[in-house]
């Protein structure tokens, strides 16, 4: 089965919305989803985001933390100097350069919800698959 790279924005979008899920889920229907060992931080930060904008309670956290469990994916260890680099190049944080790198050095595409991620994958020449 074909592998491509899911950043936090398709993960949070997987576990918290109905109406997304679905056109994300048709999209990648025929890959494997693979992240950088980064997305466990990743998805704790965005939750804790989501806390103090006030839009979800405890037990919905505890909801989507489950719903992430479920999620199929393999992860790939970050090769740290390559990513502070692409994010001193691209002035892009370390956690969108994590994401890049791992696409970038496994040669793999990369499906976001994020347009600036787009944008920067395409000038690292990173095939980009659109939702």
């Amino acid at each position: 089965m074909r592998k491509l790279i899911v950043d936090t924005s398709i993960i949070i979008a997987l576990i918290s919305s109905d109406e997304e899920r679905s056109i994300i889920m048709q999209a990648i229907a025929n890959y494997k989803m693979v992240c950088s060992i980064s997305v466990y931080a990743e998805v704790g930060n965005a939750i804790s985001a989501m806390f103090k904008r006030g839009r979800i309670t405890l037990i919905q956290a505890h909801e989507m933390l489950n719903s992430f469990k479920q999620l199929q994916f393999e992860t790939y260890d970050i090769n740290l100097p390559m990513a502070i680099e692409i994010s001193y190049q691209y002035k892009i944080y370390a956690y969108d350069a994590y994401v890049l790198e791992c696409a970038k050095r496994l040669n793999l595409p990369l499906v976001t919800l994020d347009k600036l991620m787009i944008e920067k994958a395409k000038e690292l020449n990173i095939t980009t698959i659109e939702v």
